[in-house]
């Protein structure tokens, strides 16, 4: 196992989600640009699950997928349901239709005069006491075990999740 590049990938996975997080925020935000960041992070953190091993050589893989083994089964059971469902939405990702992630919104209100939003200034005119505009923001969530949650929070745990197992791994050394 190399856990330079490990590390390396996990930092990826952290500066994805900050991507993510960053289109997440924006009002007209770039629904290909979010896409392209959560496309990115997956691989990149299936390349950190993938990094539990050495290439070629199945003797010295042993203790490690021993120790694998052994750390995924200590999961909790809402771990291991986001640890196997962050798995198959990479597989679905880069190998059939895409991610699962479903595209919504949700409604700013903005009274007259204007208003600085993450992704531009708005400004609204109208007449005194005219309702409040709506402006639409996208928001990207996940179904898991049949809850709908935020795509950045499902992330975030998930990055969580996979930086403990990287420090018990390198704490333990296999």
């Amino acid at each position: 196992m190399v856990l330079s590049q490990v590390l390396k990938k996990l930092a990826e996975a952290c500066f994805l989600l900050d991507k993510i997080a960053e289109q997440e925020c924006l009002v007209l935000g770039e629904r290909e640009s979010f896409d392209y960041y959560l496309s990115a992070f997956l691989t990149a953190a299936m390349s950190v699950r993938g990094g539990f091993h050495y290439r070629q050589n199945p003797k010295r893989n042993q203790p490690i997928k021993a120790w694998r083994a052994q750390c995924e089964n200590n999961l909790s059971r809402q771990e291991r349901s986001l640890y196997e469902f962050m798995r198959e939405e990479r597989v679905a990702e880069v190998h059939h239709s895409g991610s699962s992630r479903s595209v919504g919104q949700e409604g700013i209100e903005c009274g007259i005069g204007e208003h600085r939003l993450p992704g531009g200034l708005f400004s609204v005119f109208g007449p005194p006491g005219m309702p409040p505009v709506v402006i639409p923001k996208p928001t990207y969530n996940f179904t898991i075990d049949g809850a709908e949650r935020r795509a950045t929070e499902v992330c975030g745990e998930y990055l969580a999740l996979l930086r403990r197992m990287v420090a018990e791994f390198e704490a333990a050394r296999p």
